[in-house]
């Protein structure tokens, strides 16, 4: 059995760098990937965690941010071929659970996770169903292409919140997904857009990405620094980061008939918040798990977004520990995978 390198999740927050069997295609329906890239996730900290924010399966090969070429098929793999570069959509939905049924796959309460429950991309190879791929250009930049599931993930919350030109936005986070935010939004015309971030590099990169202001929360009060700036509070606020103390400030920032986007998932955390505020300020509040492929894969071709800017470090697979440890400080922003260390661009 021919052999590759993978990062195993071992549980208790353990993450190990092993020779494992390169998987091979079982079922009719999947196909294998030669993995090119692979982005590491807010949630792949979280669930390395101890105790864990997000489960993951002990002995499964992490990473569910990965892109790469074909290079085997099932005889029912539609019309994948050899060769095809593809991105993977890694929640496979189970088809039967009450979500399933009701056409809401992307909320599966029982769904088959690659890189959580099932083996990832943190891999040379991986194994995936055909229904779960999306084809990509073969020319496709190898720092971009990674981020298109964070990327339909953004967008499937935006599309939410349904934000305009003449909306005030007040964003939670300057982590990778929160600049992912701040790029798609300057693109929906976005012009006042606030960003609470903490750490001066944070701070920086949200600068960098074009915010109007910058809220550094270990200093500032959000609801202050926009009642000074804009006098009044924001019609639309965007949690990703997934802290309870978020939720509780959020409802208090937000105008009347303003909308939360909910996007951080950590199951550790919760809130405290009085129902009469919803009622009193007709607020809504929407929580986001879906994922916008089909668009996301359009706008990753349009230049003005710019997402390959937010990328700071590049890693070979080896050497994934070192990148998580730069995540955790802080000192990293988008760190890419590379399997093959060969692949990895010059600077």
């Amino acid at each position: 059995m021919k052999k590759m390198t993978a990062a195993v999740f071992k549980g208790n927050g353990i993450l190990e760098i092993e020779t494992v069997d390169i998987p091979d295609v079982k079922e009719p329906t999947e196909v294998l990937v030669k993995v090119k890239s692979a982005s590491i996730c807010g949630s792949d900290i979280h669930g390395l965690h101890v105790p864990p924010g997000q489960y993951i399966k002990p002995g499964v090969v992490m990473g569910h941010e990965f892109y790469g070429y074909i290079e085997a098929v099932g005889e029912k793999a539609g019309s994948f071929k050899v060769g095809d570069c593809v991105v993977v959509n890694p929640c496979v939905p189970c088809g039967e659970c009450w979500e399933c049924r009701h056409d809401m796959k992307n909320l599966c309460m029982n769904p088959y996770h690659y890189g959580q429950t099932g083996d990832g991309g943190f891999a040379e190879y991986v194994v995936a169903e055909a229904g779960q791929l999306y084809k990509l250009p073969t020319d496709i930049s190898p720092d971009i292409a990674p981020q298109t599931e964070p990327l339909a993930c953004v967008l499937s919350g935006i599309l939410m919140v349904k934000p305009t030109p003449v909306d005030s936005v007040l964003l939670y986070g300057a982590g990778p997904i929160g600049l992912t935010f701040i790029r798609v939004l300057k693109m929906y015309g976005i012009r006042r857009l606030a960003v609470c971030a903490k750490g001066e590099k944070r701070i920086s990169q949200a600068k960098e990405c074009g915010v109007d202001i910058v809220i550094n929360s270990e200093k500032e009060s959000p609801a202050c620094v926009l009642e000074r700036e804009w006098g009044g509070g924001a019609d639309v606020v965007v949690d990703a980061v997934g802290t309870g103390r978020i939720m509780e400030e959020a409802i208090r920032i937000l105008n009347s008939h303003g909308r939360l986007l909910l996007f951080g998932l950590n199951f550790n955390e919760s809130a405290e918040v009085p129902p009469a505020v919803f009622t009193r300020k007709e607020l809504k509040v929407c929580g986001a798990l879906g994922k916008a492929f089909t668009d996301s894969i359009t706008l990753l071709q349009d230049e003005r977004l710019g997402i390959d800017k937010i990328v700071s470090h590049r890693f070979a697979l080896k050497d994934i520990k070192t990148a998580l440890e730069l995540l955790r400080n802080k000192e990293a922003c988008r760190v890419i995978i590379y399997p093959d260390e060969a692949d990895i661009p010059s600077a």
